[in-house]
């Protein structure tokens, strides 16, 4: 079944945004060659971004919920052009670091958004491969994002935030043409009314962290993106360290982003029939097993084959995750529960890849692998864990080869889809006043960039 034309507008206008969007590495770049700021002051730009970008997760999804995610894209990506304009101008380290902090609460503001409109706007059986397809879009974006970012640097530095400020416009037009938003869900625990609406908001931003399996699997997903982040720090100073140039540390990393854009549409089709925690399990596994066996790596070839390995786990794990959190959401939330997601993965910037380099620096690369490797075999026994906690039955028949009335892995007593909000025989993410989809067949079984950079 063809996808809807409103999700190719979401997804080229998300992939131009991602070609456009400064990285953080090129932030620095561009900081430390102006002379904007003193070397010991690049750090605290890099992280007032990080910190903006973790706060991005849990605000952008409760204002997607409360407003609508068509609007909360297109309402940021004007923000996001005149902060990247005045970021072209700035010269004072005050000004440069308030502007590091809200634009990286913009540059990821509209990730749970995107994930709570593909929702609405797919059919419910074709979630995985509609985020499958939209995670291609975004590694496209983030792996040409840097050619373009270097080329501008060497050329006009200036043009880095103009062209930020014009792919951002692009995103906004590209969704506004996207059919408007469904009225928000109105019923006895979300009362009209601003101060209301807010109150029911900050409610909903813990909401997933008050159900067992949410919590577990934001636990285990805080882990896995410490092992994963390791790609962003601890690896490629371990490859320089073992020889290779800056060439060949560019082919191993681009042998991830060909396999992601290349594996990612066919992960659905693969993972047809698996409960929903098994591919969870494999992608923890997949990504223990790759980033452990660099522990052996000492050239470009072993480095690449460990490369190999790990990119299995993350193309299973980017859309699955998505859908895993995406079954599990009561109507109306389905963009803040995408949003605690978010929050967790980008959590582990501040945790995972510090704790790397301490730990390498310390110990040596060698007991760092090692010490991902027994981490992520933990995490693995965890997923595979999942279904013994309550609330990770959904709807029956929402996961492949389940019977109505006999959900694997439910509690005693308990009902399938009595989810916190959720109603018997409510959609995840689609309000009762929303434009009815076909009838669905129950999704196969998940962000994610979000690999990232956020996946991946």
């Amino acid at each position: 079944m063809a996808l809807p034309k409103a999700f190719w507008l979401l997804w080229f206008g998300q992939t131009v945004s991602r070609l456009g969007t400064l990285a953080p590495a090129f932030l620095v770049l561009y900081l430390e060659q102006d002379g904007l700021v003193a070397p010991g002051t690049t750090p605290l730009v890099v992280g007032l971004f990080g910190a903006g970008v973790v706060l991005s997760g849990l605000v952008g999804g409760a204002v997607a919920d409360l407003i609508g995610p068509r609007r909360t894209i297109v309402a940021a990506q004007p923000v996001t052009a005149a902060m990247a304009l005045l970021f072209a101008v700035a010269d004072h380290v005050v000004a440069l670091c308030a502007l590091a902090l809200i634009t990286g609460f913009l540059s990821a503001v509209d990730r749970p958004a995107g994930a709570g409109l593909i929702s609405a706007i797919v059919p419910q059986e074709q979630f995985s491969k509609a985020y499958s397809l939209f995670l291609v879009g975004f590694n496209i974006g983030m792996s040409l994002s840097p050619v373009l970012s270097g080329f501008l640097l060497e050329v006009s530095p200036g043009a880095l935030f103009v062209v930020w400020a014009v792919s951002s416009l692009l995103y906004a037009a590209l969704v506004f043409a996207v059919p408007a938003d469904p009225p928000p869900v109105r019923d006895a625990d979300r009362p009209a009314g601003a101060s209301a609406a807010l109150k029911s908001a900050a409610r909903g931003i813990a909401e997933p962290f008050r159900t067992p399996v949410l919590v577990a699997f934001l636990l285990l997903t805080f882990l896995l993106a410490c092992i994963y982040l390791q790609v962003n720090s601890a690896l490629p100073l371990d490859m320089r360290g073992s020889g290779l140039s800056a060439g060949d540390i560019g082919f191993v990393l681009a042998v991830n982003a060909v396999l992601s854009v290349l594996l990612l549409p066919l992960v659905p089709r693969l993972v047809g029939g698996m409960r929903a925690h098994v591919p969870l399990i494999l992608a923890a596994g997949f990504m223990a097993l790759g980033f452990g066996g660099n522990a052996l790596a000492d050239d470009m070839v072993t480095f690449t084959l460990a490369t190999v390995v790990w990119t299995l786990g993350e193309v299973l794990w980017a859309p699955m995750s998505a859908t895993f959190i995406a079954d599990r959401a009561p109507a109306g939330r389905s963009s803040t529960y995408q949003g605690s997601y978010f929050f967790a993965w980008n959590a582990a910037f501040v945790v995972g890849s510090p704790a790397g380099l301490a730990l390498a620096h310390a110990h040596g690369y060698g007991s760092l692998w090692l010490s991902v490797l027994g981490l992520g075999l933990v995490v693995t026994l965890g997923f595979a864990l999942l279904p013994r906690l309550t609330g990770f039955a959904t709807k029956p028949g929402s996961e492949p080869g389940s019977e109505p009335g006999s959900e694997p892995g439910s509690e005693p007593g308990s009902e399938p889809g009595s989810e916190p909000g959720s109603e018997p025989g409510s959609e995840p993410g689609l309000g009762p006043d929303a434009v009815p989809e076909p009838q669905a067949v129950p999704r196969a079984t998940t962000p994610e960039e979000t690999l990232t950079t956020e996946t991946r």
